[in-house]
């Protein structure tokens, strides 16, 4: 089957629908459900195509339903995976990047559970004997901690049990492959729905739901979730029924009564009760309790179930329980939307849907699946893992917070002691609790070491937003609040430092995370400086991955790189801003472009001081500085000149807290460093006090209608003389110039490919910039050293292994380098990361 028909097959909201209502589905329906659904994919073909594609595949005349759910699993498993002489299934390297699109939709586990049902049959669950070798032959060594599959490629299998990987940029939370945040949700329905009813009011949420299917709503989705499980247990009980006392069969009858159990209004009155076993899962387990339990892990469990039933519907001929599979497939799949970013959801805006939406949280809970499964296999992927957390403002909940992330650590390495037949009481003396002594404990026992870095959240500053002349006197300067919590913030993990002294063998790092749009590098500006000064050397920063403008981007990662005076050994994340094809963004933006004024004047005036200072045609310069001062006379009331506003633009590091005495307290009772900064800004207030000034009115200290003015939204048109200026070679001018920044500091990137692609502009990975840094594209002064992440693997259905496969096999099969071209270039990313990866007080 082609990919569109099998994503058609698992995804089709109308079928879903159909089931839900409880009516009676014949295949001539299904067939025309799937060939609407596969119009409005297609909507550039006509009808002719995609009918004879579905005839093709899909003959109602000559079909059951079972035959249709056997034949599109198997179809799934046919077209993408293939065995290995050890028995662990891979998928093809030809079709690996289609395959990354697939996934965002359809569950992985679907492919290798009927891999291994189809190759292995499902054992014997009565014979102990039989099933542990089952699960210790087949299951362990493909689902035992992740289900996704990566490549059959002995030069990247060979590289990475020599060297290892680093994942140098990696968010803890986020993390969580589908299966295990699926078995949260049905396991435990009334912990999932506490979770996440707080998000059910947000905004970004709702459009998340109805982006997937209009009407869709929380509560919906509750219900569903109750018909999953429900469907579930019925399943199993015609799966199991030859062990059962009677046989159970799915009937017409037994989805009405789910779904009429899953009502709220008939759960709260219990009104319906099932006519099957609803404890037949929890028997089954105990059926498999005397395997190890490192091997009868919850994910292998989960594969066995789906074998179990996929298994059973090759052989029946209960076109219901075929129907209740489909049903049950398809609820997990829009699960699977809503926490795994589709490949139509591009931009930040799109990703951070998935962070509100709190469906992760009660799996994320703990953190001990997550380094398993981070490790990817038995010899491990991982050497060095930094992950990414965001700290409290508090020293208790920073206390409390790390040592669920440290305890669970320490389980995890346990674990693999155990693994390593290591004695009882080599486990014992390792059986720390209280933060004290997890820090103590240091990363001694296994091959991935731990280290975290904690970033700061970027917010909106919403007293900017709402900005007006009645409340323009509680102002007081541009992120007031978030400036006050990023201090505090840092004073919760000063006094976390003072109390704990080890906390320097873990706390390696920091960084700023979030929506770029909200907030910027002079934010931070203060808190790194005032980190740095405490003695902490490791910082990187999200910059230039999401932005409106090209030019926005560019500059956003050059402010990075001063403000937070960024140093050799510290990266900047992402930085796609400084690699994307200019002409390739221009024509997936389109030629207008809404932003904030101010934000176009900060771009114009960053723009024109570098370019001043290339060969670039005096027109070109003539064209920009004629906008910046219009521009400013537009928010500052006088039309400035491009470099006066740079120098004010320069001063943006600086803290207008204390520069315009927002909340400055009486000099006796300032600490040492506050004291220092107050001279170093009368020094700069006397030496250019026309920048100082203009600085003053950006933050509205004295006019608050200023920061109201430079939010004011305006038109950018691609064909407008200024905008006609920035031309390919002009952005890449600029991009070079941010480069050669980088270069000179000796700075790395992390460069997060699939999080790019599913984020950025891009729809292929052959479209990445990474290969322009690399190198290998023939685009010269491009060249940057690059490190490699996973990001978010969870929701970018990803992991670090399969990072680097996808690169790879871009070099080699889209870019034309040789295979040894091909693994040298990757090899020396993996060199990057031993290079740039924090340690601890580096110098």
């Amino acid at each position: 089957m082609p990919q569109v028909f099998l994503k058609e097959s698992f995804r089709n909201t109308e079928v879903l629908q159909t089931y839900l209502g409880g009516q009676d589905i014949d295949l001539n329906a299904l067939s025309r459900l799937l060939f609407q659904g596969m119009r409005r994919r297609n909507w550039k073909l006509p009808d002719h195509v995609i009918r004879n594609k579905i005839d093709k595949e899909f003959e109602p005349a000559k079909s059951t339903y079972c035959s249709f759910v056997n034949e599109m699993l198997s179809s799934l498993e046919r077209r993408y995976i293939e065995q290995t002489h050890n028995g662990q299934f891979l998928v093809y390297s030809s079709l690996f990047a289609e395959w990354q699109n697939l996934i965002t939709e359809v569950p992985p586990i679907y492919a290798i559970a009927k891999a291994l049902q189809e190759n292995f049959g499902k054992g014997d669950f009565n014979n102990k004997d039989s099933i542990n070798k089952y699960f210790h032959i087949y299951l362990k060594p493909q689902v035992r901690f992740s289900a996704l599959p990566s490549v059959k490629d002995p030069r990247l299998d060979e590289l990475v049990s020599r060297l290892k990987l680093d994942d140098l940029h990696i968010h803890l939370n986020g993390s969580s492959e589908i299966e295990l945040v699926w078995r949260s949700a049905i396991k435990k329905p009334q912990l999932f729905s506490r979770e996440i009813k707080p998000a059910a009011g947000e905004a970004l949420v709702k459009e998340l739901l109805e982006g997937d299917e209009i009407g869709l709503t929380q509560a919906e989705l509750l219900k569903r979730l109750r018909v999953a499980e429900q469907l579930r247990c019925a399943l199993l009980n015609e799966v199991l029924s030859d062990d059962a006392p009677k046989p159970f069969m799915i009937g017409l009858e037994t989805i009405h009564s789910i779904n009429a159990r899953a009502e709220f209004s008939a759960l709260k009155l219990d009104t319906y009760g099932p006519n099957y076993n609803k404890h037949i899962e929890q028997e089954l387990l105990k059926k498999l309790e005397h395997i190890e339990a490192d091997v009868r892990t919850p994910l292998a469990i989960e594969t066995y179930l789906l074998i179990l039933m996929f298994d059973y519907l090759s052989k029946t001929r209960n076109e219901y329980f075929a129907y209740a599979l489909h049903y049950y497939l398809l609820i997990k799949c829009q699960f699977n939307r809503l926490i795994v970013q589709q490949t139509n959801q591009f931009g930040f805006d799109q990703f951070q849907k998935f962070t509100y939406n709190e469906m992760r949280s009660l799996a994320e809970k703990e953190y001990r699946t997550r380094y398993h499964q981070l490790n990817y296999s038995d010899m491990g992927d991982l050497e060095f893992l930094e992950g990414r957390f965001a700290p409290s403002n508090d020293l208790v909940g920073n206390v409390e917070r790390l040592k669920t992330i440290l305890n669970d650590y320490r389980s995890y390495q346990l674990t693999e002691l155990t693994t390593q037949n290591k004695t009882k009481e080599t486990l014992n003396s390792y059986n720390n609790y209280n933060l004290s002594d997890l820090l103590t404990s240091k990363n001694e026992f296994t091959s991935l070491n731990l280290s975290l870095i904690a970033h700061f959240i970027k917010k909106e500053d919403k007293r900017a937003k709402e900005l007006t002349e009645i409340n323009k006197l509680s102002w007081q300067c541009r992120h007031y609040e978030l400036r006050n919590d990023l201090d505090k913030t840092r004073r919760s993990i000063e006094a976390l430092r003072e109390r704990y002294t080890d906390l320097n063998d873990y706390l390696f790092g920091f960084d700023a995370a979030a929506n770029e749009l909200h907030a910027g590098p002079d934010v931070f500006a203060p808190t790194f400086r005032r980190l740095r000064k405490s003695g902490y050397h490791n910082f990187t920063f999200h910059a230039g991955e999401d932005y409106v403008h090209l030019l926005s981007g560019i500059r956003t990662i050059a402010e990075a790189i001063d403000y937070l005076d960024l140093k050799t050994g510290n990266r900047i994340g992402h930085g796609t801003a400084i690699g994307i094809n200019p002409d390739l963004w221009r024509n997936r933006i389109g030629n207008t472009i809404l932003m904030k004024q101010g934000d176009r004047l900060d771009d114009l005036v960053f723009a024109y001081k570098y370019l001043s200072e290339e060969e670039v045609s005096g027109r070109i310069l003539h064209l920009i500085s004629g906008e910046i001062r219009r521009l400013s006379n537009e928010i500052y009331g006088k039309p400035y000149e491009p470099f006066i506003l740079f120098d004010a633009w320069s001063l943006r590091y600086l803290d207008p807290i204390i520069a315009f005495e927002v909340k400055r307290a009486s000099q006796s009772y300032l600490r040492p460093h506050i004291k220092e900064e107050i001279s170093k800004i009368e020094q700069i207030k006397k030496s250019n006090n026309e920048a100082f000034e203009i600085f003053k009115m950006y933050h509205g200290i004295e006019d608050s209608t200023i920061p109201n003015k430079s939010n004011k939204l305006i038109e950018i048109n691609a064909h407008c003389p200024c905008e006609k200026s920035f031309s390919y070679e002009t952005f890449r001018i600029l991009q070079k110039y941010v480069i050669n920044k980088l270069n000179r500091r000796h700075m790395a990137i992390e460069s997060l490919p699939t999080s790019n692609v599913r984020i950025s502009f891009y729809e292929h990975y052959k479209e990445h910039h990474i290969f322009d840094w690399l190198g290998v594209t023939g685009e010269e002064g491009m060249e940057v050293p690059v490190v490699l992440g996973s990001d978010d693997p969870g929701i970018f259905a990803t992991n670090l292994r399969n990072e680097y496969a996808h690169v790879l096999l871009t070099l080699e099969n889209e870019i034309g380098l040789s295979s040894n071209d091909a693994l040298a270039k990757v090899e020396q990313i993996v060199r990057n990361g031993k290079i740039w990866r924090f340690k601890k007080l580096s110098y």
